[in-house]
């Protein structure tokens, strides 16, 4: 042994059981990490053949991943070949190299390898075609992207399913994404495909129409609202107005005839309908009753859309369960499975032949499963069945619905090894019940227990031991098992292996307790390359102890949450490092630059696509090359030939040149050979050096080459459609797992998540990324299972009924198994661990998890860090004005060229626009912006309204919307067509009890001098976009209806609020003075004209009110004084001053 090792083994008498006396009995093994399972799997195989006399072949041994049964295949192999060379024994010899001969034979893989034997020497039992072929990752998603649009198309096609999509609109349940893939029953669509064999209950049910709405509640509450205003004794209380306004919302809603409209008023109008702090308590005989009353009525409406939306998306699914079954069953009958169909498939399969289930007994007299807490729960069941008694008459196959648990197994057929504590993929239908269970079900009196640990040194292990049992001290029936301590098998060790403690508490924002824990780590990870002697760590080749290299070190994420401040502190700390884990390949810069240049080959109309690859290091043309060009008269084509003027050399020129040649040959090109011509004549490779990590480069452009290729031979299509499905992966935020070659040559900090570094083990190993605060709901889409019944949730405001009550449960579910991804991490270590503890008090977080187990235990079991801070570079956020930049001739220096370069694309990216209609907002709140109220992200995905695109004018309600747009279409002169364009906008706005109101309204306009006087001008124009600049920003906005006259311009602006006294109207003339005075600023700069008068024209019912703005040349002056302080405030907060606003 080496010297870091003893020579006892704790469990000894276990694993004596596994390899030799146990062989005959079924055997449960719980083994914690680092105890050498795969070792005692191996030999239990191999003695099961020497003593056993059990033929290979007939040995079913499965695992996880592909790796692992790799590994266990070639292991496996080793010790028949090397027992065969040392054997004397002619009949063991023969034994031996007979089990080698059957190893490319057996059955040692994975569960969906197995299950494609068993069915392919088999099909026709379960209805399967001779030939199976086997969906790769991009057929079936291909496949799934063509069935949903088939759902699609029928579910709008078929008269059945007209009730259920316009309730559906009605509730915004969100069939189809609309913008950016945001979250629709597409995604619902997604997880019923993978967990088909869960919806028969479902798809069986019959589609029964959608129950009617029950509106007495909101009825009721909306008659006591009416009463209230009896119990205000001020007409001008603000509850009272409230009360009023949300009454006559109501009851307009509950007259609208159509059930469909209705419906979508109310939900529009719902969460509105509720108390606020209005109103004086003195003013009522009781408030609090009355603010009561005013949220029932909110509290109806919502129950009313709660119902309708469990409704629509019960239906919905009932639909796509039968859909996704019927398309199963043809993938089935064509012999075109997706790897979830065989584990389906093979369940079916045993579950209904006798004759395949007997011949399965025959054939696999032993099965092996290891890794049993990571595996499908249909595994469990497939084996039971496989390995079921056979009694006197012959086997006697289980029903089909008989539980696994209540199987009788033949004694010895079975063997499960497994680490409970190492269950992390419940996302995967991993279930720590069911390891718990099978536990119970087969273990006898109690597992066979492995605890001695060959991987971890004696004082990492100690702190393990402390720290695990305290996290999980006593079993949770069914959720969580108890830790069992490990003994160490590595004592001897060379200087100081306590664990290594970074960080603490800190009272700090999320994002900057990334920085400052990622800072740590980089500064940790320079500690080890500047003094390596205090890091000594144990070479397994040399069997020495030696200085360690920076590849031994390995930092492991839960999450990527904080990769890119670890990537930035790592950069800063000039630590090299390398990201070992799925990236989002599509959204990197590089294959961004590949699909940019590849669109402008396949569309040469997409300008915006051609300038971007031309300004990509493909093409290198800078932006003075391309305003040369384009203003020589070159034009974004690549079918065009250059403009005379433009010299043959010229960058531009010749970029456009080799993008022409590609064109010219797309058709005969497939999008692979396109892709691979490309990066390999515009030497992307070579580029790649100038990046940090070109290694990382070349994975993604190899990989981007790989999956264009997977996806011709999956039938993808032409080059356009290859576009099209990497823009879907971009989109979805497609996590790829790269391909990982090991590059012996780099050495350089891996960075892995943890559950990609399962079943791996790390000489230094960091657990980073602990801040993530725990305790919350998953976001996004979700489905959980109560048993056979989906319930799901789309976003925050969309969710059957039963949803939440799941939640928690999983939500409980969760917890655990963060504390067993947290086992995972720290057991990873075999000579040095360091941990973060980084964590906001009194916030559940992996670090307040870790800080609570090290802080009774530092200088025992623990020890500090010296943290030396690493300057971090901060990126500001102050938005700076525009401006022109004159780029000067080049330069030798390069430090100077770079930091000129960062600081204008951080000058450029700052926002440069004020609309007109913020003006109005500026005046009173001088800090206000306008992406101040855009960029709010509350935990669930941001709704972002859509916006129609009959929808024309920008009013803000309904009406005002139609009667902007009627003002905008109808003849000025005349009116021909008012009522009937009235009509149409009415419908299309969802208010057609109000088309006579906006006519009315729309018909008070044409009658008011202004418009009069445009009309008679003959040179007017409507809905004008207009836009200038004023100091370091530009004003930009629509004017209703603009004229010229002798003496100027003149603007008229609509508006359809309700008015009342003079004192009011003046009020609003004054708030809207400066949004007229931005339009002629702005009209002025832009056309050199002087805007003369600047009209309000109020349309009501009794016809025009018409209100010029007093003092316009004063209005005007005030905005632009105020715009230009605010240009100047951004600009100095930029660069650290302060300017006094006027």
């Amino acid at each position: 042994m080496s010297p870091a090792t003893t020579t006892s083994i704790s469990d000894a008498d276990e694993r004596d059981r596994i390899e030799h006396t146990g062989l005959a009995e079924t055997l449960f093994v719980e083994a914690g990490a680092g105890t050498g399972k795969t070792h005692e799997l191996v030999e239990r195989v191999v003695n099961l053949v020497l003593v056993g006399g059990v033929r290979l072949r007939d040995i079913a041994a499965i695992t996880f991943t592909e790796a692992a049964a790799a590994e266990l295949r070639d292991r496996i192999r080793e010790a028949f070949e090397k027992r065969a060379d040392k054997t004397a024994e002619a009949e063991k010899r023969t034994t031996y190299r007979q089990a080698v001969a059957d190893v490319d034979e057996a059955a040692i893989g994975t569960l969906h390898a197995f299950c494609l034997r068993i069915l392919s020497e088999h099909p026709l039992a379960v209805g399967l075609p001779p030939r199976v072929d086997i969906l790769d990752e991009v057929s079936s998603q291909l496949a799934f992207e063509r069935r949903w649009e088939r759902f699609v198309d029928a579910l709008h096609s078929k008269s059945d399913a007209e009730e259920l999509v316009m309730t559906a609109w009605a509730v915004d349940v969100r069939i189809e994404p609309r913008i950016n893939r945001s979250a629709s029953f597409r995604d619902v669509a997604a997880v019923f495909n993978n967990n088909w064999d869960r919806l028969g209950a479902l798809a069986d049910e019959p589609l029964t129409p959608l129950s009617a709405p029950n509106w007495s509640g909101l009825e009721r509450a909306v008659a006591a609202l009416a009463e209230l205003p009896r119990q205000c004794h001020d007409e001008g209380d603000g509850l009272l107005a409230r009360v009023r306004r949300i009454g006559e919302e109501a009851r307009l809603d509950l007259r609208e005839p159509d059930v469909v409209r209705r419906l979508s008023r109310v939900r529009k109008h719902a969460d509105d309908w509720r108390a606020s702090s209005a109103g004086v308590r003195k003013n009522w005989d009781d408030k609090p009753a009355a603010q009561a009353t005013v949220n029932a009525v909110g509290e109806a409406a919502n129950a009313i859309v709660a119902s309708a939306t469990d409704a629509v998306l019960r239906g919905l699914s009932a639909r796509l369960a039968r859909f996704t079954r019927e398309a199963a069953d043809e993938r089935r009958a064509e012999g075109r499975l997706e790897f979830h169909d065989l584990l389906v498939l093979a369940r079916r399969l045993v579950r209904t032949s006798d004759e395949t289930c007997t011949a399965l007994r025959r054939r696999y007299t032993r099965l092996l499963l290891d890794e049993f807490q990571d595996t499908d729960p249909i595994q469990i069941e497939v084996a039971v069945r496989i390995a079921a008694a056979v009694g006197p008459a012959g086997a006697v196959t289980p029903a089909p619905d008989q539980p696994w648990q209540e199987v009788d197994t033949e004694e010895g057929r079975l063997f499960f090894v497994g680490d409970p504590k190492q269950s992390i993929y419940r996302f995967r239908r991993a279930d720590i019940k069911l390891f718990l269970d099978a536990r119970d079900r087969f273990a006898g009196a109690a597992p066979v227990l492995l605890g001695h640990n060959f991987r971890t040194v004696k004082p990492v292990l100690d702190w393990l031991n402390h720290a695990f049992t305290t996290l999980m001290p006593e079993e949770v029936p069914g959720a969580q098992p108890r830790y069992e301590p490990l003994v160490a098998d590595r004592h001897d060790v060379p200087g100081d292996h306590r664990v290594v403690v970074l960080g603490g508490g800190y009272a700090v924002k999320a994002g900057e307790l990334r920085d400052i824990e990622a800072a740590a780590v980089a500064a940790a990870v320079a500690t080890i390359r500047d003094d390596p002697g205090a890091w000594p760590v144990f070479d397994r080749t040399t069997k020495k102890w030696r200085d360690p290299h920076m590849a031994d070190v390995t930092v492991l994420l839960p999450t990527r949450t904080s990769l890119r401040q670890l990537e930035d502190a790592l950069d800063a700390a000039d630590v090299p490092y390398r990201v070992d884990t799925g990236t989002l390949v599509y959204d990197t810069q590089e294959v961004r630059e590949v699909l940019d240049a590849l669109r402008a080959i396949d569309d040469p109309a997409d300008a915006i696509a051609l300038v971007s690859a031309l300004r990509s290091p493909l093409y290198a043309c800078s932006d003075v090359e391309l305003f040369t060009y384009h203003q020589a008269g070159g034009r974004w084509d690549i079918r065009l030939d250059p403009p005379a003027a433009v010299a043959a050399d010229h960058r531009v020129a010749l970029a456009m040149g080799h993008l022409r040649s590609l064109w010219e040959q797309r058709w005969w090109l497939e999008p692979s050979a396109m892709a691979l011509r490309l990066v390999e004549e515009r030497k992307a490779f070579a580029l790649a050096f100038a990046h940090r990590r070109p290694r990382e480069v070349w994975r993604r452009l190899r990989f981007l080459v790989d999956q264009a290729r997977a996806f011709s031979e999956a039938g993808g299509g032409d080059l356009r459609a290859f576009l099209d499905w990497a823009e879907l992966q971009r989109h979805e935020g497609s996590r790829v797992h790269e391909p990982l070659l090991p590059e012996t040559d780099d050495d350089a900090v891996s960075i892995l998540t943890i559950h990609g570094a399962k079943g791996l083990e790390f000489p230094i190993t960091v657990v980073s990324g602990v801040t993530t605060e725990l305790g919350k709901r998953r976001r996004g889409v979700q489905v959980h299972w109560d048993g056979e019944r989906p319930e799901v949730k789309l976003n925050k405001a969309t969710r059957t009924d039963n949803f939440d009550r799941l939640a928690d449960i999983e939500t409980e579910m969760d917890e655990y198994e963060r504390q067993r991804l947290l086992y995972v991490a720290c057991t990873r270590a075999r000579d040095h661990l360091v941990l973060c503890t980084h964590h906001v008090p009194g916030k559940e977080s992996y670090g307040l998890w870790l800080s609570g187990v090290t802080a009774d235990v530092e200088d025992s079991l623990c020890r500090r860090l010296r943290e030396v801070a690493v300057e971090m570079a901060e990126p500001s956020a102050v938005p700076a004005p525009a401006g022109q930049v004159l780029i000067p001739p080049p330069d030798d220096d390069r430090a100077t060229w770079v930091a000129a370069r960062t600081a204008l694309l951080e000058r450029e990216r700052r926002p440069r626009f004020l609309s007109a209609t913020a003006l109005a907002q500026l005046a009173a709140e001088p800090d206000w912006s306008e992406t101040d109220e855009t960029d709010v992200v509350s935990g669930e995905e941001t709704e972002r309204p859509t916006v129609r695109p009959w929808r024309r004018g920008r009013a803000a309600t309904a009406i005002g919307r139609a009667v902007h747009v009627t003002l905008e279409l109808v003849d000025l002169e005349t009116g021909e067509g008012l009522d009937d364009l009235a009509s149409q906008h009415a419908h299309l706005e969802a208010v057609p009890e109000a088309a006579a109101t906006i006519a009315a309204l729309a018909r008070s306009a044409l009658a008011a001098p202004s418009v009069k006087a445009a009309v008679a001008s003959r040179r007017y124009w409507r809905e004008l976009y207009v836009a200038a600049p004023v100091g370091e920003v530009a004003i930009e906005g629509y004017i209703d209806l603009l004229y010229e006259t002798d003496a100027g311009l003149v603007i008229v602006d609509y508006k359809t609020d309700t008015i009342g006294p003079d004192a009011a109207t003046a009020d609003k003339v004054d708030r809207y003075a400066r949004q007229l005075a931005g339009y002629a600023i702005a009209l002025e700069t832009a056309t050199g004209l002087t805007v003369t008068a600047a009209t309000l024209l109020f349309c009501t019912k009794n016809g025009p009110v018409e209100s010029a703005v007093p003092d316009l040349d004063a209005v005007r002056a005030a905005v632009a004084v105020q715009v230009t302080a605010t240009s100047a405030v951004k600009r100095n907060e930029a660069e650290g001053g302060v300017v006094p606003t006027p």
